[in-house]
């Protein structure tokens, strides 16, 4: 049980640190922000003040930001402009779930599942879902070199899965926006081993080259993030000293509906000058990811990432209103996210009839499966 007097008691003891970092981003987002004036209209002929790893690369000329011009008076409004900009347009979305690997049981398996929703918002309810569910043996964390009872390769898998789920759908249809939830710049892939990293790079190298060849636009949505991409690029092209301010407190003060310019991401996640970033390991398709940040919520701005080539296609205005729309059905938060993460996730109950169905196959097939004792007791003492 947590101790929540000492935590009390360690809250009050730390508040001078706490107030130190809140005072001291609000104070780096002011002058950060002060500084962008000098970049309110993008002039793509700055980039050539900007060396590799910068960041980010200025992509889309005009307003740094893009208004939202509706102001709707109720509800029924809102809905109506809805329909307008979804009405006839398929719009696609996957996420996943897992069960990890339990050091409880003798035998590693794990489960990961995922949830493909499909909506073209037509009148004859041109709508589907679809699940999947596969299990992970021994035998495939032997081959992959991994720790059998880790989560590092389950969650590779997971990804992979969810990125061959999108190229299913791309093939399946046309003129097809997809989101997925999550990012297409995996930067925490860069601390992983070899083998598991080869998963990632493998999978979102797959899904990018299905979305331009499809020409269906992969939409990442990433609602809590905290890069310092553009802010990075500041520092290069404006000559502020770097920082700490992530972009998303840069652009805390976007209204709902707004968005920023698209860049390029050209980002710094080498853990030294000698190593490699993780846009390094995407190839051909290293320059390939472009993103903007804008506000759906009362929470800070969410990140989009999308392939640069929908820029190039013009269709950047047509993805953003395909978000704000989504996020106006449920609020907050796309709409069609939800239901996929909804479809796909795997409750703790299910864990148990998950266990439940591998100790009855055991037993059926006459396999010894050993418990520890501690899992004994919490099973005891759930009771």
């Amino acid at each position: 049980m947590l101790d929540l007097k000492n935590i009390s008691l360690q809250f009050d003891a730390k508040l001078d640190a706490i107030k130190s970092y809140d005072a001291e981003r609000s104070e780096l987002a002011q002058e950060y922000r002060k500084e962008l004036e000098r970049i309110r209209v993008i002039d793509l002929s700055l980039n050539g003040k900007l060396q590799p790893y910068s960041g980010a690369k200025l992509l889309e000329p005009g307003k740094l930001i893009h208004p939202f011009h509706f102001n709707w008076q109720n509800r029924h409004e809102a809905l109506e402009w809805v329909d307008s900009v979804l009405s006839g347009v398929a719009v696609g979305a996957v996420d996943g779930s897992q069960i990890y690997s339990d050091k409880n049981y003798e035998i590693p398996l794990a489960v990961i599942q995922t949830s493909r929703i499909f909506n073209r918002h037509t009148s004859d309810c041109n709508y589907s879902q679809e699940t999947e569910a596969a299990i992970i043996t021994p035998d495939e964390f032997e081959r992959a070199s991994v720790y059998s009872f880790g989560s590092e390769y389950i969650d590779a898998r997971r990804f992979a899965a969810e990125c061959d789920s999108i190229v299913r759908l791309m093939k399946q249809h046309e003129k097809l926006y997809v989101l997925l939830d999550g990012a297409l710049i995996l930067s925490h892939i860069n601390m992983l081993n070899r083998n598991i990293r080869s998963i990632y790079t493998d999978a979102v190298g797959g899904l990018l080259e299905a979305s331009e060849k499809t020409e269906n636009p992969v939409i990442g949505f990433i609602d809590t993030t905290m890069p310092r991409d553009i802010t990075l690029m500041m520092h290069y092209l404006l000559g502020l000293k770097k920082s700490k301010l992530s972009d998303t407190h840069l652009f805390s003060n976007l209204l709902w509906g707004e968005r920023t310019a698209s860049f390029l991401c050209d980002r710094d996640d080498r853990r030294g000058e000698d190593s490699r970033s993780v846009l390094d390991y995407y190839g051909k398709l290293r320059d390939g990811v472009a993103f903007f940040y804008m506000r759906v919520s009362n929470a800070l701005p969410a990140r989009v990432e999308f392939p640069a080539w929908a820029l190039e296609k013009g269709l950047v205005d047509k993805l953003a209103d395909i978000i704000r729309a989504e996020c106006v059905i449920r609020g907050n938060y796309p709409d069609i996210l939800i239901r996929a993460h909804d479809a796909a996730l795997i409750r703790m109950n299910e864990h148990a009839l998950f266990y439940g169905m591998l100790d009855n196959f055991c037993k059926t097939h006459g396999i010894k499966i050993n418990k520890s004792a501690k899992h004994f007791h919490k099973i005891m003492n759930s009771k």
